[in-house]
């Protein structure tokens, strides 16, 4: 999303003939036009959701993921912070292709863990695979009890099959 939505027109210096569509607006648009039909208050876990950088930050897709996440969550807690203020997950910029940096990572990623860890969340939600890594290399590395699962699978399983 991030290569072809944001940066290949700055390197190929023109816009594409197509718009590159984040998932989440995907959902949102879904959600909002009624074409998706989602089981409120299908999750009763506790879950928080971790703000990546391309779709939230890049992508603007704050305000949508929190409404799918009010969609289908009964406990969802917020990070603090939050938002384009967020703690990264770590794995951005190819840094979990780097293990020159693995030990500095870690250390930096404290701050995400204890975020994670105050919210009492037994679920994270992420949007990016990059964060998927990243966060679970971050709750393993600080022994954060929590579960990692990606935003369109958890999703998918509250989808009302029976309202379609």
């Amino acid at each position: 999303m991030k290569a072809l939505g944001f940066e290949a027109p700055l390197w190929l210096k023109r816009t594409l003939g197509f718009e590159a569509t984040p998932p989440i607006k995907v959902w949102a648009d879904g959600l909002a036009t009624g074409r998706l039909k989602l089981k409120k208050g299908f999750h009763t876990v506790p879950v928080t959701f971790q703000d990546s950088c391309n779709f939230i930050r890049n992508a603007g897709m704050y305000r949508q993921s929190r409404q799918l996440m009010a969609a289908v969550a009964t406990d969802f807690r917020e990070m603090h912070p939050a938002g384009n203020a967020t703690y990264c997950c770590g794995n951005g910029g190819g840094q979990g292709l780097m293990p020159e940096y693995k030990k500095r990572k870690i250390a930096a990623m404290k701050a995400k863990a204890e975020c994670i860890r105050a919210t009492g969340a037994s679920l994270v939600v992420v949007a990016c695979h990059n964060c998927e890594d990243g966060i679970q290399e971050t709750c393993k590395a600080y022994e954060v009890d929590a579960k990692i699962e990606l935003f369109s699978a958890y999703l998918a399983e509250a989808i009302d099959l029976d309202e379609a």
